[in-house]
C-alpha cells in the first residue's frame, strides 16, 4: 500500500505563497464575522411585526 508522500500534490495549478496563506485566512475571517453581523443586525433590527 502506497501512501501520498508528494507535498505538491494537488497544488499544481493553484499554488500560494506560505506568506499568503496567514492573510487569506484573515481576510474570510474579517468577511465571515462583517457577513454574520450583517446578517444578525439585519434579523434584530428588521420590523418587529413577526414577534411576540
Amino acid at each position: 500500500m502506497e501512501f501520498i508522500d508528494n507535498p505538491s500534490f494537488g497544488h499544481k495549478k493553484f499554488k500560494l505563497p506560505v506568506v499568503l496563506v496567514p492573510v487569506v485566512m484573515f481576510l474570510v475571517l474579517l468577511l465571515g464575522i462583517w457577513v454574520s453581523k450583517i446578517y444578525v443586525d439585519s434579523v434584530l433590527y428588521s420590523d418587529h411585526s413577526e414577534s411576540h
